[in-house]
C-alpha cells in the first residue's frame, strides 16, 4: 500500500513538472505568434480556437495567457475573455515615449566598470549581425532586446532592469512591424540595418572609452531613428489601429 502511494506521488510530481514545462513552451509559442503579428492586436484568444491551432491542453494554454497578461501582451476587455493587447496609434506613441525615457536613464547609469559588459555586448552584436544578414525579423528583435537589456543590467538597478525588460518585450512587436513594413521595400530595410549596427558599435566603443556624454548622445540618436522609421509608416493614421495583416 505504501509502495502504491509512493508511485502515485511520483506520477503526480511528473505530471506537475510536465505541466510547468508545457506552460513554458505554450508561453513561448504564443508570445512569438503575438510578436510576429500572426495573432493580430485586439484578436480574441478563444479557448476553442487556441486548442485547435496549438497542440497544447487547456491548462498550459491558460497558464500561458496568464503569463503573457503579466507581460502586457495579452489583456482582458471588461473582465471577460483574453485578447491580444491593443496597439492603437496612441498606445504606440505612449510606449515609444516610455522607451525613449528608459534608454536615456540607462545611458546615464551604465556602470563602465561592469566586468564582462564589453565582451557580452560584442557577442550579442555578432549574433545580431548574423540574423540581420538572414533578415530573420523575429530573431533581430529578440537579439536587439537582449543587447539593450544587457545595457540595463549594467546599471546595477533591479527596478530599472525590470522596467527595461518589460518595455523591450513590448517594443519587440512594434519593431517587428516596422521591419516587416520596411521589408516590402528591400532598399528601405537595407539602408536601416547598417545604421542600427553602427549605433550598436558606437555604444560599445563609448562604453569602452568611459565616454558618458557621447554614449547618451548615440543612444538618443538610436531611439530617434526608431521613431523616425515608425513615423514613415503610421503617418496620417492617428485615429485608427495599425493595420498589421495587410503589411
Amino acid at each position: 500500500m505504501n509502495k502504491q502511494k509512493s508511485q502515485t506521488k511520483v506520477i503526480h510530481t511528473e505530471i506537475k513538472g510536465d505541466s510547468a514545462s508545457l506552460a513554458g513552451l505554450a508561453t513561448n509559442m504564443l508570445r512569438d505568434k503575438i510578436l510576429d503579428l500572426s495573432l493580430a492586436p485586439s484578436e480574441h484568444l478563444e479557448d476553442r480556437i487556441l486548442l485547435e491551432k496549438f497542440s497544447f491542453g487547456r491548462t498550459p494554454l491558460r497558464e500561458a495567457l496568464n503569463r503573457l497578461m503579466s507581460e502586457g501582451l495579452v489583456e482582458t476587455k471588461n473582465g471577460r475573455g483574453a485578447y491580444v493587447a491593443s496597439m492603437s496609434i496612441w498606445h504606440t506613441l505612449q510606449l515609444l515615449e516610455a522607451y525613449e525615457i528608459n534608454e536615456r536613464v540607462v545611458a546615464s547609469l551604465i556602470k563602465f566598470e561592469d566586468n564582462g559588459l564589453i565582451v557580452d555586448l560584442r557577442n550579442i552584436q555578432f549574433n545580431f549581425e548574423k540574423v540581420s544578414k538572414n533578415l530573420d525579423l523575429l530573431g533581430i528583435t529578440a537579439i536587439n532586446s537582449k543587447f539593450h537589456n544587457r545595457l540595463a543590467k549594467s546599471t546595477g538597478n533591479k527596478f530599472i532592469f525590470d522596467q527595461s525588460a518589460h518595455l523591450h518585450n513590448l517594443v519587440r512587436r512594434l519593431s517587428y512591424f516596422v521591419y516587416r513594413s520596411e521589408q516590402v521595400s528591400t532598399l528601405e530595410i537595407s539602408s536601416q540595418l547598417p545604421l542600427i549596427n553602427e549605433h550598436h558599435h558606437k555604444i560599445i566603443e563609448y562604453i569602452q572609452k568611459f565616454d558618458r556624454n557621447h554614449l547618451i548622445k548615440v543612444m538618443n540618436e538610436h531611439t530617434k531613428l526608431f521613431r523616425k522609421r515608425l513615423s514613415k509608416i503610421i503617418e496620417g493614421k492617428m485615429d485608427s489601429e495599425l493595420n498589421f495583416p495587410t503589411i
